[in-house]
């Protein structure tokens, strides 16, 4: 279970999160990290372009360049700069540098379960259970995004075929031994 305090290291891409304040600290408000990724890492585990339906998002960028991809546009960020994504809006992100780690703090509103999405595909980083990109296997991310619906959804393609989609292979890949939730247990002794 994530808590105030909790950090949680994904070592494909050099990614630590700790967590400043959580679901339970702000009564589901909101979810607040630091967040340290190493140079050229991306979108939490290598997420390709995607959406929060119903979540904004913002990074404030403490030092090092932040890419981000909004809509279509794109643009570098640098140190005491912030951005927020809308809900709703396709974006991808990634640190602009090849040799410098970039700091941040990173808030996504409301709350929901975001926690423990990121806690699985944390895990499964811990696991050497992620591709060469850095992303999950379609059958756990559809296993996972089923579970902790209107969460994040890839950008392009309508939301309603994804959740048909994720629902139909999120069955077949429970008979397979997927399961939606993997409990992280690296650094920060979660």
């Amino acid at each position: 279970m994530i808590r105030q305090g909790s950090v949680i290291y994904n070592p494909f891409n050099q990614e630590q999160f700790t967590f400043l304040q959580t679901h339970a600290s702000t009564d589901g408000a909101y979810v607040q990290i630091a967040a340290v990724v190493g140079p050229g890492g991306e979108t939490a585990c290598g997420a390709l372009r995607h959406q929060h339906p119903v979540q904004e998002e913002r990074f404030i960028v403490h030092s090092g360049s932040l890419w981000m991809e909004i809509g279509r546009k794109t643009r570098l960020y640098q140190a005491g700069e912030q951005v927020v994504v809308p809900a709703g809006m396709p974006h991808a992100w990634r640190n602009a540098s090849k040799s410098e780690a970039l700091h941040f703090t990173y808030e996504i509103a409301p709350a929901m379960q975001w926690e423990r999405i990121l806690e699985t595909l944390w895990s499964l980083s811990q696991k050497g259970a992620l591709n060469r990109k850095g992303s999950a296997c379609f059958l756990q991310l559809a296993t996972t995004l089923h579970h902790y619906p209107d969460h994040c959804y890839m950008a392009g393609i309508p939301v309603v075929l994804q959740k048909w989609v994720f629902k139909m292979v999120a069955v077949a890949a429970k008979w397979m031994g997927y399961r939606p939730f993997h409990k992280y247990r690296g650094v920060g002794g979660l």
